[in-house]
């Protein structure tokens, strides 16, 4: 099979030829659709997630299960699937209530850890592997595995998001961000969207958002955030881009009992007085990825429509470096979109 390698951290895809993968026991091999690229993987590749290299990687991915290991009873031959990007035990404390993302004998993460699916196929532990429903498509699946299904978590049980809230999302336009602006609108909110050009903020207004604030263009956001909501502030301000100054600017531009949440994040500190947090009950927090059982929430509301993918670029896999080099340079609106054979 043809296979991106990086065959050390920090440097491009090399196109290799490698022998197809066999299953193993508990696991199953995908001929991979379609695939998603988003600025995670970016980070990634520069090493800081650990793992070993050489590595394929590639975590939001759709496909088609054509061969299964011993005991695999959860996917068939001829399944269409999406992948969960976690490596997981499945059976700790945190799984089994629901909060699998904190799972105490995580092993790692799929593109990172063990081969993903940059390539022809993807073989992994068969857990990994959830049913695309009827009505989604390859790509919709693929983008949904991390896309989608991280702004979902977020805005339901992170920041608690209620009809007719105020919420500020803070990189709007990039691949996770402009999914949020449409879950954000799902759950009824009144949706401020920044982000750092014209064209990411015409994206986000032509899916939802309601207001828009170049952050580029104001000498002080949280002063913008607060004339957009009469002086009030938002219920809810979430970052997609995570660097202090942004989730700095989230949380003071919270009203009472307001809930900030980063998802991206970059290193530094943020600076909280807690007398104000017991005076107003605000609440700070992060938010990681998804379930499994979100992933599959998420694929259901896609499949009916109500969120969409939004691609705003697709090449071949083979030529996923240019997708890369797009994200560095803050040019891609939307998700990046991997093509297959």
């Amino acid at each position: 099979m043809r296979a991106m390698v990086v065959k050390n951290w920090g440097e491009p895809f090399t196109l290799e030829e490698r022998p197809d993968p066999e299953p193993g026991p508990g696991e199953a091999v995908m001929k991979v659709r379609a695939a998603g690229v988003g600025l995670t993987l970016v980070t990634m590749r520069t090493g800081v997630f650990g793992g070993e290299a050489p590595r394929v990687m590639g975590h939001e991915l759709g496909g088609d299960i054509v061969a299964v290991g011993e005991g695999v009873t959860n996917v068939a031959v001829g399944d269409r699937c999406a992948v969960y990007f976690y490596l997981n035990c499945g059976y700790c404390r945190w799984c089994r209530n629901g909060r699998e993302t904190l799972c105490e004998n995580h092993c790692g993460y799929v593109g990172v850890h063990r081969d993903g699916g940059y390539a022809d196929y993807v073989c992994l532990p068969a857990d990994n592997y959830l049913p695309i429903p009827e009505g989604l498509d390859y790509e919709g699946a693929a983008v949904a595995a991390d896309a989608v299904n991280t702004p979902w978590h977020c805005m339901r049980e992170r920041a608690q998001i209620n009809p007719h809230d105020d919420v500020l999302l803070i990189g709007a336009g990039g691949g996770v961000g402009i999914h949020g602006v449409q879950v954000a609108k799902l759950f009824g909110a009144r949706v401020i969207a920044v982000d750092v050009s014209e064209a990411k903020l015409d994206l986000a207004r032509q899916w939802g958002a309601d207001e828009v604030i170049n952050v580029r263009a104001v000498n002080d956001l949280t002063a913008e955030v607060k004339k957009l909501t009469d002086g009030k502030g938002v219920e809810a301000a979430v970052d997609f881009y995570g660097a202090p100054e942004t989730f700095q600017a989230c949380i003071e531009s919270l009203t009472r009992a307001g809930r900030a949440v980063v998802i991206g994040a970059q290193p530094g500190d943020v600076k909280v007085n807690p007398i104000n947090l017991v005076i107003t009950e605000q609440v700070i927090t992060g938010s990681r990825h998804s379930t499994r059982a979100e992933l599959m929430e998420t694929m259901e509301v896609m499949a009916r429509g109500d969120v969409k993918a939004v691609v705003g670029k697709r090449v071949h896999f083979t030529k996923v470096e240019s997708l890369f080099n797009d994200l560095k340079g803050q040019q891609l609106l939307g998700r990046g979109g991997l093509l297959y054979d």
